[in-house]
């Protein structure tokens, strides 16, 4: 079912379907209908309830489907169910509530921008169930303090937690700042940042903060004349006696941190680049060019647009939904919907997801590793 909704949401748009939501009992049919008013309301900040909602959103509740009340109570809040928004907020507070529940509750907020939930997340940095949720849910939030919070724990976090930390910490100028300033204090070794986020500094075109970049992390890209000499280099040193002697358990942890965040290989990772399991992983040339020399060949699909709200957040990712209301992005480490007139700039870049220098960061052992493990026919398990 398609569901097509105008800009501003009145109670003719919705009401029929809500009406028709109330007569029936069949829970597939009812779940196509609340996925397509859904996806024509995702993103926008002011809507107005349907008449009958309140009515109808108590009997969705009680379906035994709980996908149909899970997306019964996330339009609840979209529509402004003050009631649901608490109860949700309480849920996320909740420490001793399944962290899988909280983790939903806290999204479903941070969708709506809650202004209470800032509080609750800030207190929540120290709760390992659901930290990466709750830092990528700060980067939904201006506020000075958040920052300040999310490097006083950082020292704390897991490897995961890191990058949703720097994520963050990346999505708006004022945070930009203070993470240049941490890694020019060493409270965050430039090793931690990654070459997609140093690419995403970049592009912001600030040149106070391409210069810090610069200094602390290094040149975002490398000249392009350096690439076929770079790659022969590289092929030379991954001679098949070196590559005997390396550790596909490793290459699989350098993976993780390098390579997981944008591409999928045997099921693991972010779809926002290019499957890898059905690649060439096996031929070498393939695998350096394509390490070394990302742009090569492009895909339009997999080209980074940027996004600048008038509220100062920036995002970059790649495009996987838009409607007449919102663009959902894909990036590193979340899918983000930015209401289209909250949009200020907005820009296609003519490069790929994938960053250049990504191997200059890794030791020559890493990159054995990685090219071994991106060759493995099989999965392996993660070190301890």
């Amino acid at each position: 079912m398609t569901v097509s909704v105008a800009e501003e949401e009145t109670p003719s748009n919705l009401d029929p379907l809500v009406e028709v939501l109330g007569q029936v009992d069949d829970a597939a049919f009812q779940l196509d209908v609340l996925k397509g008013i859904h996806d024509a309301v995702k993103g926008r900040r002011k809507l107005t309830t349907p008449k009958s909602w309140p009515t109808v959103s108590r009997k969705l509740a009680k379906s035994p489907d709980a996908k149909v009340r899970e997306l019964t109570q996330l339009l609840s809040l979209l529509f402004g169910d003050r009631a649901t928004i608490d109860r949700l907020r309480k849920r996320v507070a909740n420490r001793k509530a399944k962290p899988a529940d909280r983790a939903s509750a806290l999204r479903a907020l941070v969708q709506i921008q809650d202004a209470k939930l800032l509080g609750v997340l800030l207190g929540l940095l120290d709760d390992g169930d659901i930290r990466s949720e709750v830092l990528r849910g700060l980067a939904g939030y201006d506020d000075a303090r958040i920052p300040k919070a999310i490097l006083a724990t950082y020292p704390k976090l897991n490897a995961v937690e890191k990058q949703d930390a720097i994520g963050t910490l990346a999505s708006r100028l004022q945070y930009v700042m203070a993470l240049l300033d941490a890694m020019e204090r060493k409270r965050i070794p430039s090793r931690d940042l990654s070459a997609f986020t140093a690419r995403q500094l970049a592009d912001l075109g600030n040149k106070n903060i391409t210069a810090r970049l610069e200094k602390v992390w290094g040149s975002v890209r490398p000249a392009a004349k350096d690439k076929v000499a770079k790659i022969a280099l590289l092929k030379k040193q991954l001679s098949t006696d070196i590559l005997a002697k390396g550790n596909v358990v490793q290459g699989r942890a350098v993976f993780a941190k390098t390579c997981a965040t944008c591409h999928v290989l045997f099921g693991q990772g972010r779809k926002v680049g290019p499957e890898l399991t059905g690649a060439q992983r096996n031929n070498l040339d393939y695998v350096l060019l394509n390490l070394v020399d990302p742009n090569s060949a492009v895909g339009r699909d997999f080209r980074i647009t940027i996004i600048v709200t008038d509220a100062g957040r920036t995002v970059s990712g790649i495009i996987v939904a838009e409607n007449e209301g919102s663009v959902t992005l894909r990036t590193a480490n979340d899918d983000v919907t930015v209401p289209l007139d909250e949009i200020e700039i907005r820009k296609r870049s003519p490069v790929s997801m994938m960053p250049e220098g990504m191997l200059d960061k890794l030791t020559p052992e890493q990159i054995r590793d990685l090219v071994v493990y991106l060759a493995s026919p099989t999965q392996v398990l993660l070190p301890k």
